[in-house]
């Protein structure tokens, strides 16, 4: 993080604990430990429930045990694949494009508001094809999902329009208006964006514990002392599960290790470097605005560790390097893992959570916290202003919808 993004803000503050936390930090924020709202997690999606909370003019603090952005965040490839992605459930596709729509609504006040250039591209991805068959099985497979907007090319098309993809592709299906970031530098900016906007911001803030009495939350209690509130907003992810228990409940998360890759091609290798990101079946390759490619990503689900492992990368390089043989000749630049928080049913935690009021909960993402990030932020600040999951049409997504289908079965 920049010395910009540490500094503090013209109305809301970011604080640093950890070895630093000294007399100094303590008597900053002594005293103004309360809030309307207190978010607990700094990823993305918790940086963007405080964006929204603040700009709704909202008083709300956000606790981060690390760094912002400094867990799945900034492990995530950053593409916004509304389109791309299959997702099992019709809401879950809706929040999806809204999602995406309303991340570039937001994206020039983001930057605005936080000086954070979040490496917004729209370049549109390609899904390759080596054989025909292959494509017309897609094309079947998805044919619920296509619009006019989406175009196929055959061999010759591609060629033109990809000269750096390899010349056994037959085909592929174009989608124009699918997109990406730079996935630390939008959680960033949403957090710096909270802070402009009056919120507080407090990173290493360990050992945090929800402070609920027999009629509703309170606050939570930490390492820097108890924070007091009328809400509590629960968005870290794959810790999620165990702060929730502190309440009584059980919202189980399912860890999935996922390995990426980073390569840089020489300014001369322009013609074989890809313009557009190529969202195939065994892996993804994603050019970004740093200029750097990153291709990713293994799944491993169940594991939970952030080795980068050999076997990992050399299949991602492999599979990258068939699709776009240029990479062969790219500069490695590094590699890394991050651990998605998946849920049983693949769906999201997202809302109230009934039998405790005050007490809320966005986590559970899984590999589309990145594009969700932007109608979570928007749901959780509606749901804080007094709107209903039924209101917000976001009911399958309860936070206790897995402990009512065992009370049913």
């Amino acid at each position: 993080m920049s010395e910009e993004v540490r500094s503090r803000s013209r109305s809301g503050s970011l604080y640093r604990t950890g070895t630093a936390y000294s007399s100094q930090i303590r008597g900053e924020i002594r005293g103004k430990l309360h809030a309307e709202t207190i978010v607990v997690g700094g990823g993305v999606i918790g940086c963007a429930i405080a964006y929204e909370l603040a700009s709704q003019g909202k008083e709300v603090i956000l606790v981060e045990r690390s760094r912002i952005a400094g867990g799945t965040s900034c492990a995530a490839a950053g593409m916004l694949a509304s389109d791309s992605e299959e997702f099992h459930s019709p809401v879950l596709t809706k929040l999806a494009h809204e999602s995406k729509a309303l991340l570039h609504q937001q994206t020039e006040h983001i930057s605005a508001l936080s000086g954070i250039d979040i490496g917004l591209q729209q370049h549109g991805f390609i899904t390759p094809f080596r054989q025909e068959n292959e494509m017309n099985n897609y094309r079947d497979k998805r044919s619920g999902d296509l619009t006019t907007e989406h175009v196929w090319w055959d061999r010759s098309i591609l060629q033109h329009r990809a000269p750096w993809i390899s010349e056994e592709a037959h085909g592929a299906l174009y989608r124009p208006s699918e997109s990406e970031v730079l996935p630390v530098n939008l959680a960033r900016a949403y957090a710096r964006a909270a802070q402009t906007l009056g919120a507080k911001v407090i990173e290493g803030v360990q050992n945090v514990r929800l402070n609920v009495d027999a009629n509703r939350v309170q606050g939570v209690d930490t390492s820097i002392g108890m924070m007091t509130c009328k809400h509590v907003i629960i968005a870290a992810g794959l810790q999620g599960g165990e702060l929730i228990k502190q309440a009584g409940l059980n919202l189980p998360v399912l860890p999935v290790k996922g390995e990426i890759a980073a390569v840089r091609f020489a300014d001369h290798d322009t013609g074989y470097r890809p313009d557009k990101t190529v969202y195939a079946d065994n892996v993804y390759i994603v050019p970004k605005a740093n200029g750097e490619v990153w291709i990713g990503a293994t799944s491993l689900p169940g594991r939970s560790d952030h080795i980068v492992t050999v076997k990992g990368i050399q299949q991602l390089l492999a599979s990258a390097a068939s699709w776009v043989p240029g990479i062969g000749q790219a500069q490695y630049l590094r590699a890394w893992a991050g651990v998605r928080p998946s849920t049983p049913d693949g769906l999201p935690y997202i809302g109230a959570c009934e039998s405790i009021p005050g007490l809320y909960t966005a986590f559970g993402h899984y590999r589309n916290g990145i594009l969700l990030s932007a109608i979570t932020g928007r749901l959780m600040a509606n749901l804080i202003g007094g709107h209903t999951s039924e209101e917000l049409g976001i009911e399958e997504l309860c936070p206790e919808r897995l402990s009512r289908k065992e009370i049913m079965q």
